[in-house]
């Protein structure tokens, strides 16, 4: 479903030993706006109607509405610029203007001379 990467569940833990948000998983949830998809976090109580899931020693909860638009989202902590600093970044194959990281690939230095 959502997977949460060790940067990001290290991030959300600091976040729950706040005494108001202990014990409770994390909501995520997506809106459609004009620009594509926005998302949401935060702490929430769970409802009949949510799917409650694991992911990096995270518990976190959707929506089941909202399932089609959320499942094979990563969830990551990481810089997002050099003005914004550090931020959660939702990776989110359903958004129509999610792009790929694109990887980084070392030079093959088997090829060069010696």
């Amino acid at each position: 479903m959502i997977t949460i990467t060790a940067s990001a569940a290290e991030e959300i833990k600091l976040s729950m030993q706040n005494p108001d948000t202990k014990g409770m998983p994390i909501r995520f949830a997506v809106e459609k706006t004009d620009e594509g998809l926005q998302y949401l976090m935060g702490f929430d109580e769970r409802t009949d109607s949510d799917i409650h899931l694991e992911s990096g020693g995270i518990e976190y909860i959707f929506a089941y509405s909202q399932k089609s638009l959320l499942d094979g989202m990563v969830v990551d902590f990481d810089e997002i610029d050099i003005t914004n600093g550090y931020g959660f970044i939702f990776m989110n194959p359903n958004d129509p203007n999610y792009e790929p990281p694109q990887e980084t690939i070392a030079p093959d230095k088997s090829s060069a001379p010696q």
